[in-house]
């Protein structure tokens, strides 16, 4: 008898699949040469005064010519690109169709880029069709244009050797090695702006100029680059994070994986440090009813280059060396932390911490969370170990191995 329920009730699970889901997902019937994979989208604030919401969809061209180009009639571009506007996000995407021959799918969306002016406006307001349609992926990666507009970032992309897509790939894949960013999925975004106490971050993206060696191609060419972070007070940006600061915000989100620490030695000869390790700890204690904070930082490093010639492997110098990376740790930790209790901004979050560590009394303070936050005493804890050396121990010229 059971197993007969069990055949019926898969029966019904079919015939509600078959029945219902094609009309759902309109892609399941039709030629995958017809469909236009869309693998980017920026999204714009329209820039001639009117309340518009400009749309840039890119999807890789596989007809692209291979090779140097020329600028000759033949050679192609790496990105079609297509440009459309309304007055809602849903009815500009919507608007796309009537450029392209084939129906556009955005189940591919890799990367979704947001404008400054529309981070400044409303982010909510441009996200909110991506929060809703079932072909959007919610691992969907979300970056705001630093200084910019997305459309402007695609269209500089398309006369690239790289597409945007793999380009934005690889960058996001080594963003550890400088840990100033990170990658963000529109469904932590979604979580971060329910969370009332808390105030949301989104990685950035920028075009910069470098000087360029080569006597055949202008002097300085713009390259994207990864930008620190975007910082929101509700739904609109307030501020950027860089550099320093923005490793300072990853140092206390337990998010530095690696980077590079310089330190000088006793004679003031400049040590790179390269960092192996990391671990952070937010630690919340409560007494007689009142709140502290610490946060714990260990990590480690290799020494990585040595620009002077003595020999620094002895414990006093080794001793030396840690106390001054653990301090320049404590300084970036320090100065992100006055930026956000200056600005009223708990973007680590720590009320999450303080909430499961001591809900009975979050329970008590959570309503008046952006009055405690800016006055909380919060204390840093540095320690640190300088690991090993690679391939060497001694500097070149330090007379090690040499006989007399």
């Amino acid at each position: 008898m059971i197993s007969i329920l069990k055949k019926v009730y898969f029966l019904i699970i079919l015939s509600v699949f078959f029945t219902g889901g094609c009309r759902a997902f309109d892609f399941g019937r039709a030629e995958i040469n017809k469909i236009l994979f869309i693998n980017a989208i920026g999204i714009d604030k329209a820039n001639d005064g009117s309340d518009d919401i400009v749309v840039t969809a890119v999807s890789k061209n596989i007809e692209a010519t291979t090779g140097e180009r020329d600028g000759s009639s033949e050679s192609k571009t790496n990105a079609n690109i297509f440009t459309s506007r309304g007055m809602t996000t849903f009815e500009a995407a919507r608007n796309l169709s009537a450029y392209s021959d084939k129906k556009v799918f955005y189940g591919h969306v890799e990367y979704i880029l947001i404008g400054e002016s529309a981070a400044k406006d409303n982010i909510l307001e441009y996200l909110d069709f991506f929060f809703r349609i079932f072909a959007a992926r919610l691992n969907t990666k979300v970056l705001i244009v630093k200084d910019g507009s997305s459309h402007d970032i695609i269209k500089n992309m398309a006369d690239e050797d790289i597409f945007i897509g793999d380009l934005l790939k690889s960058l996001l894949d080594e963003k550890k090695e400088l840990s100033i960013s990170d990658e963000i999925q529109i469904i932590q975004i979604m979580n971060m702006f329910d969370n009332i106490y808390m105030s949301p971050y989104i990685p950035c993206i920028e075009m910069k100029s470098y000087e360029n060696d080569n006597p055949n191609e202008k002097k300085s060419k713009d390259r994207l680059q990864l930008a620190g972070f975007a910082l929101f007070k509700e739904e609109k940006m307030f501020e950027y994070i860089t550099d320093k600061m923005a490793r300072g915000f990853n140092w206390i989100r337990g998010k530095v994986d690696s980077g590079v620490i310089v330190v000088k030695d006793p004679s003031g000869e400049s040590i790179s440090l390269k960092i192996i390790d990391a671990r952070t700890k937010i630690i919340p204690k409560l007494s007689k009813g009142n709140l502290d904070v610490t946060i714990e930082v260990y990590f480690f490093t290799n020494v990585s280059d040595i620009k002077g010639t003595k020999d620094i492997f002895k414990k006093e110098t080794l001793d030396y060396l840690e106390e001054q990376q653990e301090n320049i740790i404590k300084k970036e930790i320090m100065e992100i932390l006055s930026f956000a209790q200056k600005n009223n901004m708990d973007f680590f979050p720590i009320s999450d911490e303080v909430y499961h560590k001591y809900p009975v009394f979050w329970e008590g303070i959570k309503d008046s969370w952006s009055e405690v936050f800016p006055k909380l005493k919060i204390s840093v804890e540095a320690e640190s170990v300088i690991n090993r050396t690679y391939d060497i121990k001694e500097p070149i010229k330090s007379g090690y191995g040499v006989k007399e």
